[in-house]
């Protein structure tokens, strides 16, 4: 058997797998981002820290739970300027069908529950609408029951612990390289970070919600990002990854014990009306 250490897909032989898939009840997939983050961080920030907060997860959950690393880049248009170099981005339905994909792959294996575990603000309408697409390819077209959700890991965080931790802005959370993104990638991936570059945001206004307007990241900041990060410290970013963790595997938990409301044997099954005469219609 595998050591309990190897919490990763990629870490694994085939027989190995093929010991571990019986036990397996959710393989997570960490989407993030390769994008600017501001002259302090790493362009890799999204990705690293919703990797390591899987990984931790898998740990404690192993072997029910793995990590396939299966995709770095996400959906990150309005982070490609010309004045700050070091965005790599998809567009939305490349992405989507991407992890459409990795999906399927997985289910081939015999996978029954996937979850994304999102570290990308970029991705979050993605996610939702790629679950969506995915579970209606597979379920209506395909016939296959396959569970699939999506989480950005910063949601389960409680008020609580953003106002314990945060200094500057405990009601912005996990504003785009601020204090709180900037204090995990101190403790999951120190060498991406400079803090000798930290910079104050620029005060320019945005819309607030409930309004969206699309944006790009030069007209509201000219260094690239939009939050304060002269906070940060590792072991700030040490006690958000802990609740991170802690909050996905109670999710998880309550995810894989999930049935169902209803007695049909194919839930949202689509029922089309009869045609005078008895033809289905279209």
């Amino acid at each position: 058997m595998a050591s309990a250490q190897k919490v990763c897909w990629h870490e694994h032989t085939q027989s190995e797998l093929q010991q571990i898939l019986p036990q397996l009840d959710v393989v997570l997939v960490p989407t993030g981002s390769v994008e600017i983050h501001g002259p302090h961080l790493g362009v890799g920030n999204d990705i690293l820290s919703c990797t390591r907060v899987a990984e931790e997860v898998a740990r404690i959950m192993y072997p029910r739970i793995l990590v396939a690393h299966a995709l770095w880049l996400g959906v990150a248009p309005h982070n490609m300027t010309a004045q700050f170099p070091g965005t790599i981005t998809l567009t939305a339905r490349t992405y989507m069908l991407v992890l459409q994909e990795i999906v399927e792959s997985l289910l081939k294996h015999g996978v029954k529950r996937v979850v994304f575990i999102n570290g990308h603000g970029g991705n979050e309408a993605p996610n939702i609408t790629a679950c969506r697409e995915i579970r209606e390819h597979l379920h209506y077209k395909c016939g296959m029951d396959l569970q699939i959700g999506t989480l950005s890991y910063w949601e389960v965080i409680s008020p609580e612990v953003w106002s314990q931790v945060l200094e500057i802005n405990p009601q912005g959370r996990i504003g785009h390289g601020g204090e709180a993104e900037t204090s995990i990638l101190l403790a999951v991936a120190p060498q991406a970070v400079r803090m000798d570059l930290v910079k104050p945001p620029d005060p320019r206004p945005r819309l607030a919600p409930p309004f969206f307007r699309a944006w790009y990241q030069d007209e509201y900041s000219p260094n690239g990002h939009t939050d304060d990060a002269r906070a940060a410290k590792k072991e700030k970013g040490e006690k958000l990854v802990n609740a991170a963790v802690k909050g996905i595997v109670a999710a998880l938990e309550r995810f894989i014990e999930y049935k169902p409301l209803g007695t049909q044997a194919h839930p949202g099954e689509h029922v089309f009306p009869m045609a005078p005469g008895g033809i289905q219609a279209k």
